[in-house]
C-alpha cells in the first residue's frame, strides 16, 4: 500500500496543528506524513485503514499514528448517498522535535509510546479524552503544550490500547502509486456486496492477473481474497450486532454466495460462528 506524502504546515506561535474536520464524509486520501497523528472522531462511521489494518471505525475511535505509516478513513457507503449526515473529527499532528533531542527520564513513558506508534495504536477508551481534545484548541501558550503533554502521559499508561499494523516497517508504503491502491480500495468498496473479480479490477489498474496479485500481496501482506474476506467479515459482524436480519440475509448483504463458505469464514476471523456471534450482543442488550 503506497500512499500520498503530506506536506503540513504549521502556523506561528504553534509547536504542534489542531484541526476540525466537518464534512459529509470524510475526503482525505490514503496518505501519510513525516509527523505523528492523534485523530478522535466525533461524528461519522466506516472503515478505517492504517497501514496494513482494515478495521471499523465509530463516534469514540482515538488512534495515533507514527511518522510515515500511511492512513486512511472512509465512511460507508450511506455518507456518499445522503447529504444529511457528518463526519466530524478532531486531528492533533506534531513533530518529533517536540520532545527534545535526548529522552527526557520524565517523558520515558511518552518515549515508549511514540515507538509503538510505528504500527498505529487504537485506544477502545477514546471517549474518555474527549474533553481534553476539545479543550486544546482553545488553549494557548504553555497551558496549551502542557495539557498537550497531559494527554500523551494518559495515553501511554492506557492499559486499553492495542496496535493496529501487523508490520513495523513503513518502506513499502512511500509515495508513487498511490493512485493505484486508492483506486483498487474504491473498487473493493464500491462492490462489496457482489462479485469481484480478480480479472477485473486488475485490469482496472492496467495489470496482469499474476501482477496484480503480487503487488497486492507485496502491499498488504495477505492475498486479494483473504483481504476482500476480511472487510465483508467485518461488514457482517457489525450486522449481526445492529441488525434484525437474519443470518442468511446477512451472508448476502456482506457480498458472500455461500451459506457455508461464510460461515468458515466467520469462524475463521471471529473465532466464533454467526449465530453465536450475535447471540452474544443480543445477552448484552
Amino acid at each position: 500500500m503506497k500512499a500520498i506524502k503530506e506536506q503540513l504546515f504549521y502556523a506561528n506561535q504553534q509547536s504542534f496543528l489542531i484541526s476540525e474536520f466537518e464534512q459529509n464524509y470524510f475526503d482525505s486520501p490514503w496518505h501519510f506524513h513525516h509527523e505523528y497523528e492523534l485523530t478522535y472522531i466525533q461524528a461519522g462511521h466506516g472503515t478505517r485503514f492504517v497501514g496494513t489494518s482494515a478495521e471499523l471505525f465509530t463516534v469514540g475511535d482515538l488512534v495515533l499514528i507514527g511518522p510515515q505509516l500511511p492512513h486512511y478513513w472512509r465512511c460507508d457507503t450511506i455518507f456518499y448517498q445522503q447529504e444529511n449526515l457528518i463526519s466530524k473529527s478532531q486531528v492533533i499532528q506534531f513533530k518529533q522535535d517536540l520532545f527534545f533531542a535526548h529522552e527526557l527520564p520524565e517523558m520515558k513513558n511518552i518515549h515508549s509510546l511514540l515507538k509503538k506508534s510505528i504500527s498505529g495504536i487504537q485506544f477502545l477508551n477514546g471517549k474518555q479524552y474527549e474533553e481534553q481534545i476539545l479543550n486544546l484548541k482553545n488553549s494557548t501558550g504553555i497551558h496549551r503544550l502542557l495539557s498537550f503533554y497531559k494527554i500523551l502521559e494518559e495515553l501511554s499508561l492506557d492499559k486499553h490500547q492495542r496496535l493496529l499494523s501487523t508490520t513495523a516497517s513503513s518502506q513499502l508504503y512511500q509515495a508513487k502509486d498511490s493512485a493505484t491502491f486508492q483506486k483498487i480500495l474504491n473498487y473493493i468498496f464500491d462492490n462489496l456486496e457482489h462479485e469481484i473479480s480478480l480479472d477485473t479490477i486488475a485490469s482496472k489498474v492496467y495489470m496482469s492477473k499474476s501482477s496484480f496479485c503480487k503487488y497486492f500481496k507485496k502491499r498488504t501482506k495477505t492475498t486479494f481474497t483473504d483481504y476482500v474476506n476480511r472487510l465483508r467479515i467485518t461488514k457482517a459482524a457489525k450486522l449481526l450486532a445492529e441488525s434484525d436480519l437474519t443470518i442468511s440475509e446477512i451472508c448476502f448483504a456482506s457480498g458472500f454466495n455461500s451459506l457455508s463458505y461464510f460461515n468458515r469464514q466467520f469462524k475463521k476471523q471471529k473465532k466464533i460462528s454467526p449465530k453465536a456471534y450475535a447471540k452474544l450482543y443480543r445477552i448484552k442488550e
